[in-house]
């Protein structure tokens, strides 16, 4: 808005993006017409600062910038002060836009969607050992194991005989186990859970691919054991995440509360983590770190949300709930930092991410993804 201010050209992605804004409400398109308004824009300004608005830090530096032009072009200096303002004022609407329910038309959040995507669903496909396979999808979006057997949420029955079972999710697709011990898990797209549906050795012990996020029953006597693409977590009760993709460059498993012991499986090392770090399954062992936790967890609410994260790291998220593919040959070494609803259609996705990157995001009637710089 800056540029409007300013009297300079709008590229065609900026005049849409204030087209959307003024067609939200009448109110939008007073304000903005009092933007170009140099006296209102002055009173406006006192007013805020009077008013000890929350912009005071950009409004000092503003003073400042005045006080030493004072004398040649004031009014130039006025409505700079009015395009920060506005600036704020537009990227915080954006961020509520783009959290709440509403979605951009196609054509508007990007230019280069030739084909949309609906997000993904709980579903899931639960075989067990005997053969028997039951999908699992609908408005049924979690199960559970006790003494009657496996049954969803509602008590329908599914099973009753004790044996090792199979949560298996597709891509597009995420699900809730409730275990016969209430450890819950939560199953990301594109991941497996086998377990038992009763604990009877001396410990409980699950088999992880892809990603999953636990908050483990406490039992002393018998610790939980998950394994993982080439490590073990070991625990008595704690909330954990596990990201164990095989087209992902490490295993990383995420402490949020509790105490864990992993053990590689390759040279039999072993570490433990305390809440708030991170270990990572390198070649010679265990690189652990202390992290924000939050961006490794969003998932379980839906939400994408990256901290620092790799353009590749996040374009794979895209792609498992999505189910589309990604062209990689292309691809510019930068870091994304966002928070992206799992709710939204792969359009706004796309866009909201075109938005951060200032990359052109291109998605084909084949369902591929490919980025130009």
């Amino acid at each position: 808005m800056a540029k409007i201010v300013r009297g300079e050209d709008l590229t065609v992605l900026e005049e849409k993006t204030v087209e959307v804004w003024l067609n939200q409400s009448s109110a939008n398109k007073l304000f903005f017409e009092q933007l170009k308004d140099q006296e209102h824009v002055a009173m406006e300004l006192l007013k805020r600062d009077a008013a000890n608005s929350t912009t005071t830090e950009e409004l000092q530096k503003l003073h400042t910038l005045i006080a030493k032009n004072r004398p040649t072009s004031l009014w130039r200096y006025w409505l700079t002060a009015a395009a920060v303002l506005f600036t704020i004022s537009i990227s915080l609407w954006l961020y509520k836009y783009y959290q709440s329910d509403k979605i951009f038309p196609t054509e508007v959040a990007t230019a280069t969607i030739t084909e949309d995507v609906l997000p993904g669903t709980d579903k899931a496909t639960l075989t067990f050992e005997d053969g028997q396979v039951i999908n699992l999808t609908g408005n049924k979006k979690a199960i559970k194991i006790d003494e009657q057997g496996t049954s969803y949420m509602d008590g329908t029955a599914i099973s009753n005989k004790v044996q090792f079972a199979t949560l298996t999710t597709p891509r597009k697709g995420q699900y809730k186990v409730t275990l016969p011990d209430g450890t819950k898990v939560w199953l990301n797209a594109e991941s497996s859970l086998r377990y038992p549906t009763k604990f009877t050795a001396n410990n409980r012990s699950v088999e992880l691919q892809g990603e999953g996020y636990f908050e483990v029953a406490h039992d002393k006597a018998k610790p939980f054991i998950v394994a993982s693409n080439g490590q073990q977590v070991k625990v008595l009760g704690t909330k954990f995440n596990i990201n164990s993709y095989s087209n992902e460059p490490t295993v990383k498993t995420t402490l949020i509360s509790g105490k864990v012991e992993l053990l590689s499986s390759r040279n039999k090392e072993t570490v433990i983590l305390n809440p708030g770090q991170q270990a990572r399954l390198v070649h010679d062992g265990f690189d652990v770190n202390s992290v924000d936790t939050e961006p490794f967890t969003a998932w379980t609410a839906n939400e994408f949300q990256f901290k620092g994260a790799p353009l590749q790291e996040v374009l794979r998220q895209v792609e498992r709930w999505y189910d589309v593919e990604v062209d990689y040959s292309n691809m510019p070494n930068i870091k994304i930092n966002g928070t992206i609803s799992r709710e939204k259609k792969l359009s706004s996705v796309l866009y909201a991410l075109e938005k951060i990157s200032d990359l052109q995001i291109n998605l084909s009637k084949g369902r591929r993804i490919e980025i130009k710089k």
